[in-house]
Order: C-alpha cells, then sequence, then structure tokens
C-alpha cells in the first residue's frame, strides 16, 4: 500500500512544521515555568515525529507510532520512540501518570478505520481501557471518534496538573452529539485555549480537514481559569501570519491582533456549550450588536424555505428553452450570474413546483467551502420561471426586505453566524433549523428599502455587464463591497449614511 493509502487507512493527518511549532509554542506560552528543561513529553500516534522535532532538546521527548515506516522516520525526533498501538499498546518506558506534557496530532474519523490493527478483541478491550466508550455519544460503537480515546490516553499518560496539547477535528469542538464527551473532560480538565486553524493548513489532495489546537491543563476540580478561544478574522487567512497573531494574544491576551480574534470565557461557560471558537466569535458578534440594536429571528419572517430536489441516479440534462435552475457556481459576490444557467425539463423530477423561485427570493448555497464557506448569497430577480439546485436554498421573506437581509448576513455579525454553523471535519453545511434561528437587527422599513434602491442603482447596472470586462466585474464587487461596509460601519455604532456615492453606470 503506498504510504498516501496507509495514511488514509489509518486516518492519519500530517502536520505542517508551522502548526507543530505554533502548537509547541503555545503551550510553553500558557504553562510558563511548569513545563521547564527536563519535562517528559510524549506524542502516542507520532507519525513522522513533526512535533516532537519541534520541542526543544533540553525536554525528554518518547514517540509511540502504530506504522512501522513512519516509525523508521521518526525515531530520530524522539530521545525514546516505540513501534505500536498508542491507545492499548504497553511500553517498559511508558507510564501513565509520567509525563508532564501529551503533544499530539492524532488520528481522526470513526474507529472502524483501525479495527484491523485491533484484533478480534477491540471491543472488549477499549471498554476495559477507556471510560468515554461508556458514555454512548455514538449509536454504534464502530462509528465510534477514534479522536475521544486518544483524548483520554492523553489524561491517562500525564501527571495531575499536567498539559495536553492536541490538534482535533471541529466536530469535536462542535458537534452536539459530542457535547457528554466534552463535559466529561471538562470534569477532568480546564480548557486554556482552543485555537481555531484556516482551512489550508491540512488541505491536500482528498483531504480538506477543519481543525483546532486546544491547550488543556489536568485537574481534578474546577479552577477559575480562562479559556481563550481563538479564530481567523477572515477567510483564506494566511497561515503563517495567523499563527503569529495568535501566539502574540496568547502571550499577551488582548481583544484583536489583524489576523485574529479572541474570546474569553469561563470555564463554567463552556459546561454543556460548543468549545469551537468561531460559534463563540459569531456569539460575541452578536452580544455586541444585541446592545446597541433589537435583534429578531430570521425565522420570524420565512414563509417558504425549501432547496431544490434530490433525484438519485440521474443527472440533469440540458433541455434549450427548458427551465433555468440556480445551482452553487451560479451564485457569486453581486448576484445571480445568469450566463450560463442550466436549463431543465418543465415540470420533469428536476423542476418540481415546491422549489421554483420567485423575484424577490433570497438564494443561499447550503455548503460547500466554495459557497457558503465564502458566504454567497442573492436575490432573485428574474421574471421568469426559474428552480433551484439541490445545494441551494430558497428563503422566501415576507415583512423583512430580501436586499436587507442579504446585506446584513454579509456583515460581521451576520457572516460569523453563518461561519459558527458551517463546520465539522467534512463539507460546510448549514441546516433549516439554523437558518431559521439567525438573528438580524431590527431596521426601518425605509433604511431596509434605501438598501435594495443602492443595489439597484450603484451594482445591478455592473453586475448584469459582469461579463464584457474585468474591470466592470470588479468596480460591481467594489461598490457592492461600499454597501456593506457601510452597513456594518452602523451596526457598529456611526450614525445612518447609505447615500449613493455613484451615478447610474
Amino acid at each position: 500500500m503506498s504510504s498516501a493509502g496507509n495514511a488514509a487507512r489509518l486516518a492519519q493527518h500530517f502536520t505542517p512544521p508551522a502548526v507543530a511549532q505554533f502548537a509547541w509554542e503555545a503551550v510553553r506560552a500558557l504553562a510558563g515555568k511548569d513545563l521547564e528543561s527536563g519535562s517528559r513529553v510524549i506524542d502516542p500516534a507520532a507519525g513522522e515525529g513533526a512535533l516532537l522535532e519541534v520541542v526543544d532538546r533540553a525536554f525528554r521527548t518518547t514517540g509511540i507510532e502504530i506504522d512501522a515506516r513512519l516509525a523508521e522516520r521518526g525515531g530520530s525526533a524522539a530521545d525514546r520512540f516505540n513501534t505500536g498501538d498508542g491507545l492499548l499498546g504497553a511500553f517498559p518506558q511508558v507510564v501513565e501518570g509520567h509525563f508532564d506534557c501529551v503533544l499530539a496530532n492524532p488520528p481522526f474519523g470513526k474507529i472502524r478505520s483501525l479495527l484491523p490493527l485491533l484484533g478480534q478483541d477491540w471491543e472488549i478491550l477499549l471498554g476495559q481501557r477507556f471510560k468515554l466508550i461508556g458514555i454512548k455519544a455514538v449509536k454504534h460503537l464502530d462509528s465510534f471518534p477514534v479522536e475521544l480515546l486518544f483524548v483520554e490516553r492523553a489524561l491517562q499518560l500525564v501527571r495531575p496538573s499536567g498539559w495536553l496539547a492536541l490538534i482535533l477535528p471541529e466536530s469535536f469542538f462542535a458537534n452536539a452529539h459530542l457535547q457528554i464527551a466534552r463535559d466529561w473532560l471538562l470534569q477532568r480538565a480546564e480548557v486554556r485555549t482552543v485555537v481555531a486553524l484556516p482551512s489550508a493548513a491540512f488541505r491536500s489532495k482528498g483531504l480538506n480537514a477543519h481543525t483546532a489546537l486546544v491547550v488543556m491543563r489536568r485537574r481534578e476540580v474546577r479552577r477559575r481559569s480562562k479559556a481563550r478561544l481563538i479564530a481567523p478574522t477572515a477567510q483564506n487567512q494566511d497561515l503563517d501570519l495567523y499563527l503569529q497573531d495568535a501566539l502574540q494574544l496568547l502571550k499577551a491576551p488582548a481583544r484583536k491582533q489583524d489576523g485574529a480574534k479572541l474570546v474569553s470565557l469561563s470555564q463554567r461557560e463552556l459546561s454543556t456549550r460548543r468549545w469551537d471558537p468561531r460559534y463563540w466569535q459569531g456569539y460575541e458578534a452578536l452580544r455586541e450588536l444585541a446592545g446597541r440594536l433589537q435583534l429578531v429571528s430570521l425565522g420570524d419572517y420565512i414563509r417558504h424555505l425549501t432547496y431544490g430536489p434530490i433525484v438519485t441516479g440521474s443527472r440533469p440534462g440540458h433541455v434549450d428553452a427548458g427551465v433555468p435552475v440556480i445551482r452553487q457556481g451560479d451564485i457569486v459576490e453581486t448576484g445571480l450570474d445568469e450566463g450560463d444557467l442550466l436549463c431543465v425539463q418543465p415540470q420533469g423530477r428536476h423542476d418540481p413546483l415546491r422549489s421554483r423561485v420567485c423575484c424577490g427570493d433570497l438564494l443561499l448555497p447550503r455548503s460547500g467551502t466554495g459557497a457558503l464557506g465564502q458566504n454567497r448569497l442573492a436575490v432573485y430577480l428574474g421574471r421568469g420561471p426559474a428552480n433551484v439546485g439541490c445545494f441551494v436554498d430558497l428563503i422566501r421573506l415576507e415583512g423583512l426586505n430580501p436586499f436587507y437581509a442579504w446585506f446584513f448576513f454579509k456583515t460581521r455579525p451576520g457572516r460569523e453566524q453563518i461561519a459558527a454553523h458551517a463546520n465539522g471535519v467534512g463539507t460546510p453545511n448549514i441546516s433549516f433549523g439554523e437558518i431559521r434561528s439567525l438573528q438580524i437587527a431590527a431596521l426601518s422599513k425605509t433604511h431596509q428599502q434605501e438598501l435594495e434602491g443602492r443595489y439597484h442603482r450603484e451594482v445591478w447596472p455592473l453586475h448584469r455587464r459582469r461579463r464584457e470586462d474585468e474591470a466592470i466585474r470588479l468596480e460591481g464587487e467594489y461598490r457592492f463591497r461600499a454597501i456593506v461596509d457601510d452597513l456594518e460601519r452602523y451596526l457598529e455604532g456611526a450614525k445612518w449614511r447609505l447615500v449613493s456615492r455613484y451615478r447610474p453606470h
């Protein structure tokens, strides 16, 4: 089997050098004198030894790796290196409660990928060693997240008051089904930081893992220490610059660096709640906004909410003079690009009446890093019949101007709300319930209409011509962003100033 195939089978995601260096510097910054020269550091899923390689030579390091081929390359990164199972294996120099720090990027995914390596008695052996197996976080044991076992293994290996620095999938921090596991962990350790890592950190062919670094300290009694949750301030953040800013926030806590923002929480606030920084970033933005303006739920104004047809085993073919179908890729920054819309047979399987769009409907791509991940929305302005694809949500509003909703969800409070829901190891997604729960500032109808008027005057004429010339497309996006920026300044406390800056183009 190739090394890539072996990595996939073992759910391995190798740590980039910059992330490895950051993980070590982060735990050192938080631990201070509690981790000094001579302290014992272990990685129970060491891979090629990237994390142990960055540990200062004055520390005593131990590695464990189940993949013999990787162990050969990683052995030089540690003072002691063992080839074997980091979960169930026994090694003479690996004593539970002995290590000062566990530093690891364990494999993640369903445990079924590792079952061939664990033997026939895997269920009994895991049940005997790991208490988390008994909390029933998932219905079927072979679907149990393997990363949870490595988290508990880290707790077993570290001394009382010792440190854990673990790179884990975003689902660990955000998945509602794993809340019971997070609460179990919070009874045994305090969270000192969770740092969301940009998607580029673990992006390669066949892999798009959303991850975060969590640094915890083993504690049997809850202390008053704060948890610092850090996330990028922008999408597609440069990895090296972001890690520098995040480390600065850990060393000298402030509200924000250029590329990173911090939310500080008590341990009690994390109890029964999500841990992912993007969620709390959105929560904090809403809390700040609620101090200035009244908020209402988007669901209060939704008259119809649906998505396009899911037709298994059949791809729609283009039909001349058919009904246009709006798909995720047809929605660009300034609206709907109607240049290459697929057309399907009217009232066929790909054109159900329930998902036919009307002029003024708000369109939201509901998944994908290139659509929902880029915060794409649009208001449909066509007059003829059209439908939406299965990955586009149709939102028909009553009593709320759809253009205002569009612009609001492009501002920071709106954008961060959507980002808070679009999480997970796989494709970002947002559900109907989450859409209905989105909060929006209650603006007067006059202000909402002014926003729509600016779009029609300043953006729409350029949007229709966006394919003629790159400069026209860029100018349209600039003017669109200017409207969003003006609204965002108002939401932040500035006076209402939404006067058209441009003459009709």
